[in-house]
């Protein structure tokens, strides 16, 4: 944990059991440090005084609140005092706790003390009233740029950087960058989007407050053009304030992706799904020391600063489980930038991000006016009404014919052509994205790009046993196989990765429903990003070669050659728990050139995506 830079006092007196406010002091600088953290430390003069017992909490309220009210529960974060290890039973009277980190979420905040009564069986705040609590910003300025992440375009020599700031002076930001071995700069004006309340298609999300909706910032992106393959660049991002000062980030450093003109013979591509920024807004899970810390740790440790090459990091659907929380997708990017500034950052979507049943709206960004609710399904609210939207404009994903932005798009990485799909769409046949795929599939370059991977959050095979005895993503399974594995088989996909179950699981490679040694598709599940795992119990099947739960980590796919690639499961401590080798059969397709057919159905499907993107209403 970084060392403390800022110290808290609470000097807290106590008069026969009850509790007296005489002296409460606060003391810190004006300013923390994005990222930064606060140790808090209090003396008391009983076991039962304030600041001893594990129920008691620091909750940070953003913005703050005006002196004199009491804010009750409309904090974005708390960190209780059960965080401390007690050494025996009886809680000591003095110690610390330290509370971080600490965002810029752009407005000035606070810190404020809460006791519990054993008396009343509630929290009470600390000297409310009695004395000022003073305010403090979090990082340089509001215009301080943050939760940068760099994607791919669709285009060769290109890279995207998105970052988020309040909006500068004179509404304008620059990315600069130049090859590292060289110092000629390029800068680049950045366009900006934002999103408000207005745009969520209703529910939790669209109420506007401190722990619900809230400013997400504007939302800047730029692109890096010209790149050399396979080469190192710097990079940096900012504006101005209102001052006039400027305000970049520090310089970031980032390979350029390499060619996909089938001189490239082999990727690294890592995965994960299920991953969220669990803590905050009242949320009972693990807070900031979650498993998924861990996995963004690994991921740093293993690849990045051992100097290993990542082509491409999938996150599989179910991104920040926000649920309309925007302190959530603040924390999330917090959490992702140290990798997502390394390498191409790219997502699928899942349910916690777009379900949205019982909203009929025209303001899903998918183009759709009712979220998909077949009677088999279990899809539901599971966004809390977000339906996509900050997805939508956090994300700017890569472009191909007929695309739908982050809902199902297609790109090459080296000698891979990764495919995106929306599992929480229509998949049958004659559905927009099902006509799509397959367009996109008969596509492929297999000569440049001999391997496929297809992306989509829910799994398609999985064997977890659930204590009821019923799974209620069966229905989806059966659903999947029957329309996408014929694609699968049809187009030679190797492999398919997923999320949604909260484990990790691997097929054999799987060809008309039958185990082979050669072709056929590898089908992954790998939720574990960091979400709550899955029951540790499985089923018998005969497809089944692998399951591991109650363990968070990254799968990694390999390819070494044009003939063979390797996956891994990496956990979090760095151990390769899985390990097999996926080759190709003798049923690869050969170069698929477009036909007149096909040109004429990559027409129409643009056509139909430009149609969504023009008639939903912001």
């Amino acid at each position: 944990m970084p060392a403390t830079a800022i110290y808290i006092a609470i000097v807290l007196l106590v008069n026969t059991g009850r509790f007296a406010y005489g002296d409460v002091e606060f003391k810190f600088p004006t300013t923390v440090t994005h990222g930064g953290y606060v140790t808090v430390s209090w003396r008391a003069a009983a076991s039962d005084s304030i600041g001893t017992d594990p129920k008691d909490e620091i909750r940070l309220y953003c913005p703050r609140v005006p002196f004199g009210t009491l804010p009750g529960n409309t904090h974005i974060d708390v960190w209780p005092m059960s965080q401390v290890l007690f050494p025996d039973s009886r809680p000591p009277t003095q110690g610390s706790v330290i509370v971080g980190p600490l965002i810029n979420m752009r407005v000035a905040c606070e810190l404020r003390f809460y006791t519990y009564s054993k008396v009343q069986n509630r929290l009470t705040e600390v000297a409310a009233g009695l004395s000022g609590v003073p305010s403090f910003n979090v990082g340089t300025s509001s215009v301080q740029p943050l939760q940068a992440h760099v994607a791919q375009t669709g285009n060769a020599g290109e890279l995207r950087v998105t970052w988020v700031s309040s909006k500068p002076l004179d509404n304008l930001s620059y990315l600069w960058y130049h090859e590292t071995a060289d110092s000629l700069t390029t800068i680049v004006q950045a366009t900006n989007t934002t999103y408000t309340a207005s745009d969520m298609c209703g529910g939790e999300a669209a109420v506007v407050s401190p722990t619900q909706f809230r400013d997400p910032g504007t939302i800047y992106t730029a692109v890096m053009t010209g790149l050399e393959p396979n080469t190192e660049y710097t990079y940096w991002y900012g504006g101005w304030d209102f001052k006039k000062q400027k305000f970049n980030s520090p310089d970031r450093k980032i390979l350029s992706p390499q060619s996909t003109d089938g001189s490239a013979t082999s990727a690294r591509i890592l995965a994960y799904a299920d991953m969220g920024a669990w803590g905050g807004v009242h949320v009972s899970a693990p807070s900031w020391n979650s498993p998924s810390l861990s996995v963004v740790d690994v991921i740093q440790n293993q690849w990045f600063a051992a100097n290993k090459r990542v082509d491409l990091i999938a996150h599989i659907g179910d991104i920040s489980y926000a649920l309309g929380k925007g302190y959530v997708w603040e924390r999330f990017f917090y959490r992702i930038e140290p990798i997502a500034i390394q390498a191409p950052y790219h997502v699928a979507i899942g349910n916690h991000e777009y379900d949205h049943v019982g909203y009929t709206s025209t303001k899903d960004p998918s183009g759709v006016t009712t979220s998909y609710n077949p009677p088999w399904g279990n899809y539901g609210d599971d966004s809390k009404g977000e339906c996509a939207v900050p997805m939508y404009h956090r994300f700017k994903m890569p472009a191909s014919p007929g695309s739908n932005s982050v809902f199902w798009y297609s790109h090459n990485v080296a000698n891979v052509h990764m495919v995106y799909i929306s599992t929480e769409h229509d998949l049958s046949p004659g559905s927009v994205q099902a006509r799509w795929l397959e367009q996109d599939l008969r596509s492929v370059d297999r000569a440049a790009q001999p391997w496929i991977v297809v992306g989509g959050h829910r799994a398609l095979y999985n064997n977890v046993k659930y204590a009821s005895g019923v799974d209620p993503d069966l229905p989806f399974q059966n659903y999947g196989r029957q329309y996408l594995n014929p694609l699968f088989t049809q187009y030679g996909v190797n492999l398919y990765i997923s999320g949604h179950y909260h484990n990790y699981v691997r097929t054999c490679q799987l060809l008309n429903g039958a185990c082979v040694s050669k072709g056929g598709t590898v089908y992954i599940t790998v939720g574990t990003g960091g979400a709550d795992q899955e029951p540790s119990t499985t089923s018998t099947q005969s497809w089944s070669r692998k399951y591991i739960t109650n363990t968070y980590g990254v799968m990694t796919l390999e390819t070494t050659s044009s003939a063979s690639a390797l996956l891994k499961f990496v956990d979090t401590t760095g151990r390769v728990l899985d390990s097999t080798t996926i080759t190709h059969g003798t049923n690869l397709p050969p170069r698929m050139y477009p036909t007149v057919t096909s040109c004429v159905e990559q027409a129409l499907l643009a056509i139909s995506a430009q149609h969504y993107q023009e008639n939903w209403v912001l």
